[in-house]
């Protein structure tokens, strides 16, 4: 446990503003990216974002750090993320539908070359099963080590390990596959 973290949650526990604007700043961003490569929708990810430092703002006096507050903070978004996406209706996308998920996520109809392969890149994530999805997006948004992984997950290292190199082996096939479908229609 990190002492001066755990004061950080004290602090906030009695009141302190400051504080608090201070750790929302540093995690932000990181939790909102977890957030939307989770969930596909920015406004789903703002909500997960804000209940995670609600739940700070009225939990923090019965938190016990066992990690680091960063990890604390991304398992809080993962689980509300998991929330969402139980309670939600399951839609299947299929591959077809890959090239129209890349423009509402890039958010225009022609790009740069980079926006256009991101937005690719993030509608292939978004066609990964939701246990690879997680794996993939802590440890490259969530910069998250397979071991942290593993613990926020509750599965082994080795499984959150597996989960990864396959999510890596299906976005090749997805992307292989979009390239090749786009090149057969030039």
């Amino acid at each position: 446990m990190n002492t001066s973290e755990q004061a950080l949650l004290d602090a906030i526990a009695r009141g302190n503003r400051a504080t608090f604007e201070r750790v929302y700043r540093a995690h932000k961003d990181d939790l909102l990216t977890v957030s939307a490569m989770l969930l596909r929708e920015r406004p789903l990810a703002e909500d997960v974002l804000h209940d995670v430092f609600v739940n700070l703002a009225h939990r923090a006096a019965e938190i016990r750090l066992t990690g680091t507050l960063r990890n604390y903070l991304i398992t809080s978004c993962l689980n509300r993320a998991r929330d969402i996406l139980a309670n939600r209706n399951r839609e299947t996308v299929g591959m077809s539908a890959i090239d129209d998920v890349a423009r509402s996520v890039s958010g225009h109809e022609t790009g740069s070359d980079v926006d256009e392969e991101l937005a690719q890149l993030t509608a292939a994530l978004h066609l990964l099963p939701i246990a690879q999805r997680e794996v993939v997006t802590l440890h490259i948004h969530g910069r998250l080590k397979f071991r942290e992984i593993a613990e926020a997950l509750d599965i082994s290292t080795n499984t959150a390990q597996s989960r990864y190199r396959y999510a890596l082996e299906k976005l090749r096939n997805i992307l292989t596959e979009s390239h090749l479908r786009n090149e057969g229609m030039k």
